[in-house]
């Protein structure tokens, strides 16, 4: 019977090809239909459908759509592979929209398509792919005039170096640095999935998903409950995991009927995931009954050991006050020695703007634009981890004055003569003089450049 019907079903699919209308009215309505159809599973998170209606829609309009079109269709799988953590993926489909916006004149999605390069890198903790692409979308939406996206995405970007500058400081950096994020659901979420892969900052990761558990968007709500029941389970807290575990349980069911029309296999995943939170949560509860019981035990055990042991306690009260004073006076000085770096510690801000410099030395030189030594040096360390530590070569060689260090640091930031030129407010054969000058003091052979052996 099975195979009658498929018979039956392939005739009729011949049949409505065959008598399917030839012409290009005709393949333009189809593809308006396939994108739609393609954009109302993106709206009903059935993303797997949603992809494949896309390429299947770029396959058959290419080279008969407009550009623009074909931009806004790989900027939408790129949003797609993105929050489905397929980063490499998103990247190409970015690449691809970003030339096509370039192609057609439309700077700001181009701006905003770099932007998401960006993201996805920084998702990838690939910290040295950050900061070109951040700062390409910078120039971007500075050049198409676009002020409030130029001012959201400079914000995006300070986010993001102080994230990489906080890997090594303190909650309290961290802090304040969060405080300036807009209290957006999603951006709850997203801050709250980075930072409970950070040591130590679990409680604060909690903080945030609970926010974004507070959002009206199910799939928000949904996706926060799941991070905190994978926080409470990996910090070992029984009592919260078999919460959280109860309220996913119940968020899934409710996602899962406004989903009700999701593909087969998505229906049977998410039903597979939520009978295994069940037998999860049974077993969690059971694990906190043992738990507790143990811990009754325990405290039974220790009243009898205490009780035993108020001898020897008594005993060795005055060897153990003693050893309680040498404790505490490490730790005075541990604390002590924790102040003292933390006033060492650079201020991050003179950081940012170094950064904020190097980048107007780029696109805007003029004269004057560096004003105190204290910029100068701040200058040398962003230009030392962004191309490369020379100040080995440059401490070599002591006869170097005080400019032609700034000389060695400008060229190896990759800057022309002329651009030092403007800097210096001198013409461009007197930069040609100062670099013989630099390579005659240290030593450098007639064949190879300044700039090359800095770079070597």
């Amino acid at each position: 019977m099975n195979r009658i019907q498929s018979i039956l079903l392939i005739l009729l699919l011949g049949g409505g090809c065959a008598c399917r209308p030839i012409g290009g009215e005709s393949d333009k309505e189809d593809w308006h239909v396939l994108l739609q159809k393609a954009d109302s599973c993106s709206r009903h998170k059935q993303e797997e459908q949603a992809i494949l209606h896309y390429f299947e829609w770029l396959e058959q309009s290419e080279g008969k759509v407009s550009s623009l079109t074909r931009a806004d269709v790989y900027d939408k799988i790129g949003t797609l592979y993105l929050y489905r953590y397929l980063f490499l993926d998103a990247i190409d489909m970015f690449r691809r929209s970003a030339d096509l916006y370039l192609e057609v004149g439309e700077r700001k999605e181009e701006a905003l398509a770099w932007r998401n390069i960006g993201r996805a890198n920084l998702m990838r903790h690939r910290s040295d792919s950050i900061i070109p692409f951040y700062q390409w979308a910078i120039g971007i939406a500075e050049e198409a005039g676009e002020k409030q996206l130029l001012k959201e995405i400079q914000q995006e970007f300070q986010f993001v170096c102080s994230k990489v500058v906080l890997l090594y400081g303190t909650p309290r950096l961290w802090l304040h640095y969060l405080d300036r994020i807009d209290q957006t659901d999603a951006s709850c979420l997203l801050l709250g999935s980075i930072m409970v892969e950070q040591p130590n900052n679990y409680e604060e990761a909690e903080k945030w998903l609970l926010m974004a558990a507070d959002s009206e968007d199910l799939y928000i709500r949904t996706n926060a409950y799941r991070k905190l029941y994978d926080w409470s389970k990996r910090v070992g807290d029984d009592g919260k995991t078999a919460r959280y575990s109860e309220r996913y349980i119940q968020l899934a069911d409710s996602l899962e009927q406004a989903n009700s029309t999701s593909l087969a296999f998505r229906d049977l995943g998410q039903s597979y995931e939520r009978k295994r939170m069940e037998v999860e949560n049974e077993r969690l509860k059971n694990q906190h009954l043992r738990t507790t019981l143990y811990l009754l035990l325990l405290v039974v055990g220790l009243c009898l050991v205490v009780w035993i042991g108020v001898f020897l306690y008594h005993r060795e009260k005055q060897k153990r006050k003693r050893e309680f004073a040498r404790l505490m006076q490490q730790i005075r000085e541990k604390e002590q020695m924790i102040e003292d770096l933390q006033v060492s510690l650079p201020a991050p801000s003179l950081k940012y703007k170094a950064f904020d410099l190097l980048y107007q030395l780029k696109s805007e030189p003029r004269y004057g634009l560096i004003e105190t030594e204290d910029e100068w040096f701040q200058l040398y360390a962003v230009i030392n981890r962004l191309y490369g530590d020379i100040v080995g070569k440059l401490e070599a060689c002591p006869q170097l004055t005080g400019q032609d260090v700034r000389v060695c640091y400008l060229l190896h930031a990759r800057m022309s003569n002329a651009t030092l030129g403007v800097l210096f407010n001198v013409d461009s054969r007197s930069v040609v003089k100062s670099k013989q000058r630099i390579k005659k003091k240290m030593g450098i052979a007639s064949d190879l450049s300044l700039e090359e052996y800095l770079m070597k």
